[in-house]
């Protein structure tokens, strides 16, 4: 598990709405790494580069934590997401407290 960061538009569901990005953090756990290779095209002026992606399964928070308990609590995992390795921001664990898991922080 571990926690990561994305820049959420916060009017992304208006049509015609001037997007506004707002940092929000997320927790997930990673399934695997992508490394995709873009190979060079000197016709189209393009040069080699590689991309390196986490693909993640989302936690839906069920509990979010309070201000005296640092500890988020979830029962199912959401989405699959692809997301920059940069954007991790740190490793945390879980623990299975009765019918559901809590995020150690």
């Amino acid at each position: 598990m571990f926690q990561y960061q994305l820049a959420i538009d916060q009017y992304g569901c208006q049509q015609n709405q001037t997007p506004e990005f707002e940092l929000q953090y997320f927790f997930g756990q990673i399934l695997c790494f992508l490394i995709i290779n873009i190979p060079p095209s000197p016709e189209h002026s393009i040069e080699a580069e590689s991309f390196i992606y986490a693909a993640i399964h989302e936690v839906r928070i069920s509990e979010p934590a309070t201000d005296h308990c640092r500890i988020n609590y979830y029962q199912h995992l959401g989405p699959m997401v692809l997301v920059d390795p940069n954007q991790v921001k740190c490793v945390v664990r879980h623990i299975r407290d009765h019918n559901k898991w809590a995020i150690i922080d």
